[in-house]
């Protein structure tokens, strides 16, 4: 998460860094679609989910978690002479905002509806997302 591009003399605008960020923001692009697509199925079509027994909370979590780490480190990958509280802020902003609009999105769709808990479930992975994205930062740069 460290970002790639050194404040001073380096190039920020080649080729490669230019292909990672597509690649990042094709994948916030694929999270977003896959949250879209698997909120607007209704029951039955949902059962499955439902019967891995892991609870509706963990899976808004996981999914709103992943989607603001990449949409996070897409961030950073695009400005990376920002801060990174600055990307991550704006990445939590982007996630919660999705999350919203979804919820609504699904009090359209037969057998779904707007749930306070599936918004908490959000609010809970991007809190998550941005703690990794802090202790990350934390950590001795040993690997460089």
């Amino acid at each position: 998460m460290r970002n790639s591009c050194q404040p001073q003399g380096s190039n920020c605008t080649s080729a490669k860094h230019r292909f990672v960020g597509s690649l990042l923001w094709a994948a916030v692009a694929v999270c977003m679609i896959g949250i879209w697509i698997l909120s607007s199925i209704g029951p039955p079509l949902t059962d499955p989910i439902s019967a891995t027994g892991v609870p509706d909370f963990f899976w808004h979590l996981g999914l709103y978690a992943g989607l603001a780490l990449l949409t996070i480190v897409a961030i950073g990958n695009t400005w990376p002479r920002q801060a990174i509280w600055l990307s991550a802020l704006q990445g939590a902003g982007v996630a919660l905002s999705y999350s919203l609009l979804d919820e609504v999105h699904q009090r359209f769709v037969p057998g779904r509806g707007t749930d306070l808990q599936d918004i908490v479930g959000n609010l809970a992975g991007v809190v998550v997302a941005c703690a990794v994205v802090g202790i990350w930062q934390l950590l001795p740069s040993w690997y460089e």
